[in-house]
């Protein structure tokens, strides 16, 4: 693909490839949903949970992205970087919100995206266990109720002009940044209604009009780059928390409008 402009064949082939590869996945990890799994722990100081799930489901992807893209660039959380040939790189989720997984709740979910110099090409975000998919990029956004059933129907974000009128979801009500907290409590209170531990499917559920805007700490860029695909071309803004993008990472707020978006980052940088 190069350094061109895709074709409207070439688009509807990576989409269609990522959805693939997705629903492929989407097999092993309800195979070990609701089940019970070893859980190892990736750090001492917090709960950051693995299990078997996360590592086959990556390895799934993997190994359908190889023969797929051989060429391109890989980044998984369970395992790492694999160097490009091409300016491609494409960024696995295998399961975002395993504790939402091992905790039989069913907001997790598998991220697939693909990103060119640094900026997101496309995304996905496949709920394999009731079945839900999203997905976007270049401009537009879908989803379909069951991955091979029915017609995808686009999606998009919707208008909300003041904090006190949003839907507001956020990982947890206690962050360990403090610079932030009290910004974060406060969005909160002054919302509508405050939503948690919604993982992937707030970025969902925002993108397809529904809530008004998530709000996280301490992402990686593999928790984040199918969700910025798929806002941005619902017409939502995602942006870091003092409103520049590139997104890098870290603390990241992302809303269905620029209004409530701009009222949320002054609150949050007082």
């Amino acid at each position: 693909m190069g350094s061109k402009i895709f074709t409207e064949q070439e688009k509807q082939s990576l989409f269609k490839d990522a959805i693939d590869i997705v629903f492929e996945a989407g097999k092993i990890a309800n195979s070990y949903f609701k089940k019970n799994l070893i859980i190892n722990n990736k750090e001492e100081s917090v709960f950051n949970p693995v299990t078997i799930a996360d590592k086959s489901v990556e390895k799934k992807i993997r190994e359908m992205l190889e023969k797929l893209y051989p060429y391109d660039g890989i980044v998984g959380e369970e395992y790492g970087k694999k160097q490009g040939l091409t300016d491609f790189t494409w960024i696995i989720d295998p399961i975002d919100g395993t504790k939402a997984f091992i905790s039989g709740i069913p907001t997790w979910g598998i991220l697939l995206s693909l990103i060119k110099n640094n900026k997101s090409v496309l995304g996905v975000i496949y709920q394999p266990f009731t079945g839900e998919l999203f997905w976007g990029g270049f401009g537009q956004s879908f989803k379909k109720t069951s991955i091979k059933k029915g017609n995808p129907q686009a999606i998009n974000v919707r208008k909300c002009e003041d904090i006190s009128n949003a839907i507001v979801a956020t990982s947890s009500p206690i962050i360990s940044s403090q610079k932030f907290q009290n910004g974060l409590a406060e969005i909160m209170k002054r919302s509508k209604l405050d939503r948690y531990g919604l993982d992937c499917y707030a970025y969902a559920m925002l993108a397809d009009g529904i809530i008004d805007a998530v709000i996280e700490f301490g992402l990686h860029e593999y928790d984040i780059r199918a969700p910025e695909a798929i806002v941005l071309s619902a017409g939502g803004i995602i942006s870091n928390l003092d409103g520049s993008y590139p997104l890098t990472g870290g603390n990241v707020i992302a809303s269905g409008d620029v209004r409530i978006h701009d009222q949320m980052i002054k609150v949050l940088n007082i």
